[in-house]
This record gives C-alpha cells, structure tokens and sequence, in this order.
C-alpha cells in the first residue's frame, strides 16, 4: 500500500470519526458539521473552480442560498412538510448533472457561461442533497443509516482507488479523468456492497442478496458524481477543488459522491421503512 493511499484512508476514516461523533452527541451538531461542509464546498467550487473570486456580491449571494434554506429547514418547520419535493429536486438536479456529463463536449464553453451569469446556482446542488441527508432524522435509527450512507460512499472512493492502483489497466473514462479504471470501478462496487451489507446486518437486519446488490449498485451511482466534478474541473482547468484534505484534495473532491448518492439512498430507506 502506497503513502498516497494510506494518507487517503486515514483522511477517509478521520472525517468519518467526526461524522460518527457528531451523530452520536445528536442531530445538533451533524447538521452544522453538514452545513459547515456544504459552506466549504460552496467556497471551494465558486473560489477555486468557478471564479477565483471571494467574498463579492455573487459569492456572499450563493452562500446566502445554499445556508438560510438549510438552517430554516433543519431548525424550524418551515419547508419541511413535503420531503418528496426535496427528492424529487435532486433527483432533478441529478438527471440535468448527467445529461452534463454525457451529453456536453469538452469543449463546451458552459463552465464559462457559469462563471459569466449563474454561479449562485451551485448553492442548490450543495442543498438538496443535504437536505436529502436531512431527512434521514425522521427515524428512530438515523444513526445507523447514516453510518450505512458513509460505509457505502467510503467503499466506492477508498476501493476503488486502491483496486484501480492494485490491478487498473483498462481506463473508464480517459478524457474526463485519467487515472479512473474499470477494475477501480468494480472493485470500488464489491467495496460498497460488502461494507454497505456489513454495516445493515450489524445495525439493521439480517440484508439479503438484494441488498448487497444495491449498494454495489449505489457505489456505482456515486461514482457518477465524481467524474462529474473531474470534468468540471477539468474544463476550468484545475487539478483539485482545494489542498484541504490529504490524499483528496477538498471538500468536494472528498463528497461529491456523496452529493450525487444522497436522494438514492433515501429512497430506498423511505421504501424499506414504508
């Protein structure tokens, strides 16, 4: 095992400590470490990718969207009567960043047209998934489920980095992201559905096939977020969203996987618990 990838599991398992910290003392403080994590993001996209602006109108504007919606959905009653229409939002949001991601040539100049005139949107694609994560309080086992969340996540990225150092050869996407492979994709899977699996059975229930099955499929579909960050970045022609975790890079480098994932898992547990 490489330094790289050791300095990238101890990131992955630092941040997850803290995650699992946070939930334990209760909603509280997991929901302002989601909102410290969505600013930071935000910062890092509009900073560092989008503008290399801080603190103007548009910036102070975009981190206005993304925290006043979250804090009155998170602390009081306000929007939080009809959580379909969170996920269906992201759901939304999801399709529109797939259509992006396979549909919009390199070339494009969209990522310009985005620092030009809409950069204040990216604070809704930090939102809903959040929110999406939000909903999981409404159960009396929201910690487990998290912890199941993180597991899957976890297994994707971590797996699929080292299965791609161990025995990569044939590239998934070379364009968009160089260093992606087929086996890094399978093995990141195998990672998310045994770890996903694992953590059911412990803290859930006895998971079946399926199951397994699912959250293999999960950890793929959290693969998709992170080639679309790469090719974000790669049309604004930067390597990382910043230098803050190592072995990662940022904040989105570390969570856009997460982001995409979010309203999947929740629709799942919605239909498991219904």
């Amino acid at each position: 095992m490489t330094s790289e990838t050791k300095k990238r599991i101890l990131s992955a398992l630092v941040l997850m400590v803290i995650a699992l910290i946070c939930g334990y003392i209760g909603t509280g403080p997991i929901t302002i470490l989601l909102l410290v994590f969505g600013i930071l993001i935000i910062d890092e996209v509009y900073c560092n990718i989008l503008t290399g602006n801080r603190l103007d109108f548009f910036y102070i504007l975009t981190q206005s969207v993304f925290v006043v919606p979250y804090l009155l959905f998170n602390f009081t009653k306000i929007f939080n009567s009809s959580p379909h229409i969170i996920i269906y939002t992201s759901l939304g949001i999801n399709l529109f960043l797939m259509v992006y991601l396979f549909f919009v040539k390199m070339e494009s100049n969209l990522i310009r047209s985005v620092k030009r005139w809409i950069p204040f949107l990216i604070a809704f694609f930090v939102l809903m998934p959040w929110l999406n994560i939000s909903l999981l309080f409404k159960y009396d086992n929201w910690r487990a489920l998290i912890f199941i969340l993180l597991l899957v996540n976890f297994g994707m990225d971590t797996g699929a980095w080292f299965f791609g150092k161990k025995f990569g050869k044939n590239k998934l996407w070379e364009k968009i992201s160089p260093k992606k492979t087929i086996e890094g994709l399978l093995g990141g899977a195998l990672c998310s559905g045994i770890l996903g699996a694992l953590g059911w059975f412990l803290l859930v229930e006895k998971p079946s096939i399926y199951l397994i099955i699912l959250f293999s499929f999960f950890g793929i579909l959290s693969q998709f977020g992170d080639l679309i960050q790469s090719k974000i970045k790669r049309q604004a022609d930067v390597k990382d969203a910043s230098g803050l975790i190592p072995g990662h890079g940022g904040v989105y480098d570390r969570l856009d996987s997460l982001l995409f994932l979010s309203p999947f898992f929740i629709i799942m547990v919605n239909s498991y618990y219904k």
